[in-house]
């Protein structure tokens, strides 16, 4: 049995950018869900991909005890909540 909870709905998202190795990147802050606020802690991977035509970033970030899966879409610029992994720490 799968743990995830899926979700698949459009989020706000906050990002900043880091210098990592001289180049700039885009790391999700928080986001705001069902009218509440979840502040990340860790980033804990972040791939690019491909969705059909169109290159998506994939965030899996942590709030300290939830796991959430972020995926970017670079072409029309929305962030997507995927999926909740609950109670991980």
């Amino acid at each position: 049995m799968d743990p995830n909870t899926y979700i698949g709905e459009r989020v706000a998202v906050a990002v900043t950018y880091r210098v990592r190795d001289d180049i700039s990147i885009c790391y999700p802050v928080k986001m705001r869900f069902k009218n509440k606020e979840i502040t990340f802690t860790e980033l804990g991977l972040r791939h690019p991909s491909v969705k059909g035509r169109r290159m998506v970033h994939v965030f899996d970030m942590s709030d300290g005890s939830n796991d959430y899966r972020l995926e970017f879409d670079a072409e029309m610029l929305t962030w997507t909540l995927i999926s909740i992994l609950e109670g991980t720490s």
